[in-house]
């Protein structure tokens, strides 16, 4: 009589393509989860499951790693906080990972303050490169600005591809005068060529902002990539999810220590 021997079914892991790629990778090395060089999972091939590896991934984009969870097409996944706000998914989120840190940031066009951080009395649809000026990077943002800068116009205009992280943030402000545009890239343009007065924006080091002469006024959230499971694989491999969420705990605390 032949006989067969089950193969043990390998979790399955949604690692979103690229900033977060090369840490998420190097985090679940660490953790003993897969084997190889991150040049083996660079390639044409969105799906990995090495013999020797302990867990097969799926390389997605960084706004479908949710989705992928959520609807089980990965047990679980890694995903920045950004986009868990902007698109809540139901699925379980046990574990900051402290990789891909970041915030989410309103910014204006600097021509709309002045260095002493009053508002400028100019007409807000006046555009200048400012060549050769102080860095609008280097004017301070009082109180003062804080509390009246989204009030200096009947009708503000916003660039941001987090529409709704947008929309919750100034209705938790009182702001009921803004229009929200919607892009998918570029966002630092938009105020540059006159589409916008303010951007809401993921920044990492502000370098992009100060390039373009734009000023962050207001951090909307801090932002990390998160490990997110699957409910119902939740329920089916419990043990193999334990083990997986407290052996990148173990990771992730170990990599603090080494930040110190």
């Amino acid at each position: 009589m032949k006989t067969t021997q089950n193969k043990k079914k390998k979790l399955r892991i949604a690692v979103p393509k690229g900033r977060i790629l090369k840490d998420g990778l190097e985090l679940l090395r660490k953790s003993g989860y897969i084997k190889h060089p991150d040049s083996d999972y660079d390639s044409r091939r969105l799906t990995f499951e090495y013999e020797d590896d302990e867990v097969g991934l799926l390389i997605v984009k960084p706004w479908d790693v949710p989705t992928f969870v959520e609807y089980g097409a990965a047990d679980a996944g890694i995903a920045g906080k950004d986009v868990l706000l902007e698109k809540p998914k139901n699925v379980y989120e046990p574990l900051d990972l402290k990789i891909g840190k970041c915030k989410v940031v309103v910014a204006v066009r600097g021509d709309l303050i002045t260095e002493k951080g009053d508002l400028h009395s100019r007409n807000s649809d006046y555009i200048s490169l400012h060549k050769g000026e102080k860095p609008f990077s280097d004017i301070k943002i009082t109180d003062r600005i804080k509390k009246n800068i989204y009030f200096f116009k009947t009708n503000i205009r916003v660039a941001t591809k987090y529409v709704h992280i947008t929309k919750d943030f100034f209705n938790k402000k009182g702001v009921s005068n803004i229009q929200i545009i919607k892009l998918y890239g570029n966002v630092e343009l938009a105020p540059i060529s006159g589409l916008c007065d303010f951007i809401v924006d993921l920044v990492s080091t502000g370098e992009t902002l100060r390039q373009n002469n734009l000023v962050p006024v207001d951090d909307i959230a801090y932002v990390t990539s998160r490990f997110i499971v699957n409910r119902a694989s939740l329920k089916i491999n419990p043990t193999n999810i334990a083990s997986m969420i407290g052996s990148l705990k173990e990771q992730v605390e170990k990599n603090a220590d080494t930040d110190i």
